[in-house]
């Protein structure tokens, strides 16, 4: 029982760092050449002139980071229920354990789907919709706008982070169910042989 219970802890205090990792990404998302791409569509008689073809990329994009600066506050939130349930060092488990790691679990698959689903569109639309190639678009296109103060580079970086961390989320998810089911079973042994302790001490 005493190496899952530190496994218990450890785990709630990685849960917790996860979490944050899930805000600094979203906070970090647009930044570098991705960043510079509304630059392309500025302002002009207070309408968007989109000059290389990002108005979806844009829309797509922000809107992604909105919903996530969501979801990772939320995220965190649920991670410090571990915290407030005792989830992290208690011994015997009790239903407010229960819910809050099924919380957890079940919100943080979510979250790792829809950095899944999320980062893929975003992906698509920066590599795919935006006009790249000179001579193409009418001239709206990025070779033939490019902008030395405002560099956008075809980077997967921060694609390749969001897939990654994604990945992480949906293994935390994972890993607390896991280690429930051991609990269960450590907590099923150790009524065994309290059990059996108490009838022989009757007999």
């Amino acid at each position: 029982m005493k190496t899952q219970m530190r496994f218990q802890k450890i785990l709630s205090y990685v849960t917790l760092v996860i979490a944050a990792l899930c805000l600094v990404f979203t906070v970090s998302f647009l930044t570098g050449g991705m960043g510079n791409v509304h630059y392309y569509v500025p302002l002009e008689g207070g309408v968007p002139s989109d000059k290389i073809n990002a108005t979806n990329f844009i829309n797509a994009s922000q809107g992604f980071v909105s919903t996530m600066l969501i979801l990772s506050i939320v995220f965190i939130l649920v991670a410090a229920l571990l915290f407030v349930t005792a989830s992290n060092r208690r011994r015997k488990y009790y239903v407010t354990n229960y819910i809050a790691i099924g919380v957890l679990s079940a919100f943080a698959i979510a979250v790792a789907v829809y950095m899944f689903i999320g980062v893929s569109n975003v992906m698509n639309l920066f590599y795919n919709d935006i006009a790249w190639e000179a001579g193409t678009n009418g001239g709206k296109n990025y070779a033939d706008m490019f902008n030395s103060n405002y560099p956008v580079a075809k980077s997967a970086a921060n694609f390749v982070l969001g897939y990654a961390l994604g990945a992480i989320v949906a293994c935390t998810a994972v890993v607390h169910g896991l280690n429930l089911l051991w609990k269960i079973k450590l907590m099923q042994g150790e009524k065994a042989l309290l059990q059996g302790g108490l009838v022989k001490e009757v007999a």
